[in-house]
């Protein structure tokens, strides 16, 4: 089975490609279940709900007016958008994946002699497309 690295992810956001800066990018998703046990049932048992996701960013800071003008304009609490990725890059048949979402939380990381990273975090809003380049 072929393996791949993350120095070919492609990353989006609003339509800005902040790929050259990250370090790590974790999309998640899940599904909620509702009990669906009742009287003499003795295990419980399910039933799927809603789904839901969040995904998460560290990136290197970037400095000056681009930097700024990400960190405060697209990065800005409740900025909602379309967040794009693809860990293969955009090559015909690499995986893709798209979903409308609102960033969530942002912290940036001050350290005394290293590089400062940025971190992002969005919640979906609406349901993950997956599909190939």
């Amino acid at each position: 089975m072929a393996a791949y690295t993350g120095r070919n992810l492609y990353l989006l956001w609003k339509g800005n490609s902040i790929a050259s800066n990250y370090r790590s990018f974790e999309p998640a998703e899940e599904i909620k279940v509702e009990s669906a046990s009742a009287g003499a049932d003795i295990p419980e048992t399910y039933l799927t709900t809603l789904t839901d996701g969040k995904a998460s960013l560290t990136m290197r800071s970037i400095a000056g007016t681009a930097g700024t003008a990400l960190w405060i304009t697209h990065f800005a609490l409740g900025n909602e958008g379309t967040l794009e990725w693809g860990p293969e890059g955009t090559a015909t048949g690499a995986k893709r994946s798209y979903v409308n979402a609102i960033v969530l939380n942002k912290v940036p990381t001050e350290e005394y002699a290293g590089v400062t990273e940025w971190k992002v975090e969005w919640q979906y809003s609406g349901a993950i497309t997956h599909t190939v380049y």
